[in-house]
């Protein structure tokens, strides 16, 4: 009989988190099929133990390529994908229900970041029905398909990320260069151009080469005006000047989102900070006033805790 829901991982040298990602998934799917793409270390022999099936493949340096190839070779209705440092917590029974139900082909879910350099909430597509999509993308792979979002009593997958900064530089790092490849590439679709523009910049921020993050995020603004990864690119880029304390260039760039429907609450918590760097506290206090939830440009929500502190700040500021 076909599996209803099957756990699928891509690892590569992740002894230290393999194991506490498939606790996790016990009593959630019915099997777990983990392919390896090249660990020198225990992370294969520590998912057999566990009871997951292991398949072995080259790493081609491509996310997607290794996703679907771990996809060959069984059946299941549906597929759960989880990284070996996500975590599994909700309701099993509600999850499968939902599921069951479903009309849709890819199930998004909220991933819960605990150790970037801000806490946030994304949603992700973690979901999928086993034959209907496959993956796409070098880096930062993504599926394509008619979608819903599953409540979080169903899943929510947590998200602690790698501790050591010099680890999580070499993966910004390896991303870089996998959007590098892809750009790099004939042909002219300019969906992928500015998906992977926007990509490489995010990739040098986490590397720390900000200068080439910036140069990156310019092009991406120049090529690609009028598009989504025109006004991620922005916001980002927003947020780089801020923390360079280019103050009046963060307000002129949140002022373009603002003009490019980006979302009015995070443009006045991004502007309310260039301002209260500037000294105008009482602008960024009354620009926080109604502001209650925190949503960005690719729908991340920082940490709560993230605005109440800025609110503090500003009412402890004298103007």
């Amino acid at each position: 009989m076909k599996p209803f829901l099957v756990g699928s991982l891509i690892v590569r040298d992740e002894e230290l988190e393999i194991g506490g990602c498939l606790d996790a998934l016990d009593g959630v799917v019915d099997a777990v099929r983990v392919h390896d793409t090249g660990s020198r270390d225990r992370t294969a022999q520590i998912a057999a133990e566990r009871g997951a099936t292991v398949t072995h493949g080259q790493w081609a340096d491509d996310f997607s390529k290794a996703r679907n190839d771990a996809l060959n070779g069984w059946s299941a209705h549906w597929v759960l994908t989880v990284d070996a440092d996500q975590r599994y917590e909700g309701d099993p029974a509600l999850l499968r229900r939902l599921l069951a139900e479903c009309t849709a082909d890819v199930v998004e879910v909220e991933v819960d970041n605990a150790h970037d350099e801000l806490p946030y909430t994304n949603t992700a597509a973690h979901l999928h029905r086993k034959d209907a999509v496959w993956w796409e993308g070098r880096v930062h792979e993504r599926l394509r398909g008619v979608t819903v979002a599953a409540p979080r009593a169903a899943i929510v997958l947590k998200h602690h990320g790698y501790v050591d900064a010099g680890l999580r530089t070499a993966k910004a790092e390896r991303n870089a260069e996998l959007a590098r490849r892809t750009l790099a590439q004939p042909g002219n679709d300019r969906e992928l151009i500015a998906r992977t523009l926007l990509d490489l910049g995010r990739s040098l921020i986490g590397a720390g080469r900000r200068q080439e993050a910036v140069d990156t995020l310019e092009t991406l603004r120049e090529l690609f005006p009028g598009t989504p990864e025109w006004l991620r690119g922005t916001d980002f880029l927003a947020r780089l000047v801020l923390a360079a304390g280019l103050d009046d260039v963060c307000l002129t760039l949140v002022e373009q989102m603002r003009a490019a429907g980006g979302p009015a609450p995070y443009c006045d918590w991004l502007a309310a900070q260039a301002l209260a760097q500037l000294g105008d506290v009482t602008t960024a206090r009354r620009l926080l006033a109604g502001v209650t939830e925190v949503v960005d440009t690719s729908g991340r929500r920082p940490d709560p805790r993230v605005l109440e502190e800025l609110r503090g700040l500003l009412l402890g500021s004298v103007s």
